[in-house]
């Protein structure tokens, strides 16, 4: 089934749906397309050409399904390819990228944190972001191997993954910091249990929501924006898609958005 004018959100997983269930908030007339590259995930560990295949298949086949605007909802994708892709197709993307701004904002004592894909970490738009924002602070980079796998499987609060969070949180606290950036769309789900390790004492900064704000602008400034009688219904529509396993992919999304959902294959 083709959809008219949706939107249309990838990630390498699921941990997009921690920036669709803000859009949902924010425009809940309009249809949304996910799909979710499991088969090839993470993309965190992959080099840049690998990424804009990828990004590339997902891409097309939510233009084909109908998508007037994407969102690329993974941080090592967005900082591979976004620019690239905005003159290649033409149409407006939306990408994420790790909140330093906002962290260095907010940052009492200058230390901040940035738990982050080795992918996002060593890409030069990450780089780039470092040192526009961070010159006035002390940037404290960690890698977060295996934390993305582990809330792909729906994992949350699981002993290995409280063990990880443990290790990779732990390492920035020695560093004192009092603000922590969750650089990657998977790493919004976990934050209850970063909080247990943290306390109240540390900042999280999370973008999520404004990147569903940032969303609803462009909609509005290409007037691109549906509303009531537009769509396919007043409420709009949620189709998910993914690469991988359709029954493990089920079970992880319902798991993390607290409701049974139907997930379809992309072929």
């Amino acid at each position: 089934m083709a959809y008219k004018n949706a939107i249309g959100i990838f990630d390498s997983g699921v941990g997009g749906l921690s920036i669709l269930q803000h859009i949902r908030q924010l425009l809940p007339h309009e249809d949304i397309l996910y799909v979710a590259d499991s088969a090839y995930a993470p993309y965190g560990c992959k080099d840049e050409t690998y990424v804009e295949q990828r990004s590339k298949v997902m891409t097309e086949y939510l233009l084909e399904q109908g998508a007037r605007i994407i969102v690329i909802a993974c941080n090592t994708a967005t900082a591979s390819i976004i620019e690239k892709f905005r003159k290649q197709y033409g149409i407006p993307f939306i990408g994420v990228e790790p909140g330093i701004k906002p962290a260095v904002e907010l940052s009492k004592n200058g230390n901040v944190g940035i738990m982050a894909t080795t992918g996002t970490i060593s890409s030069s738009r990450y780089s780039e972001l470092s040192q526009r924002y961070g010159s006035t602070v002390k940037l404290y980079h960690q890698a977060c191997p295996g934390l993305a796998d582990q809330v792909e499987a729906g994992l949350i609060d699981t002993q290995e993954t409280i063990h990880l969070l443990d290790d990779y949180v732990t390492r920035l606290m020695q560093k004192q910091v009092d603000t922590i950036v969750l650089g990657c769309t998977h790493y919004s789900f976990l934050k209850p249990v970063i909080r247990q390790i943290t306390g109240d004492s540390i900042t999280l900064v999370d973008t999520s929501r404004a990147i569903a704000e940032q969303l609803a602008r462009v909609l509005e400034q290409e007037t691109l924006k549906n509303t009531p009688g537009q769509g396919t219904s007043d409420r709009g529509a949620v189709a998910y898609f993914t690469t991988g396993s359709m029954a493990s992919t089920r079970t992880a999304i319902s798991r993390l958005l607290g409701q049974k959902v139907t997930v379809n294959s992309l072929l």
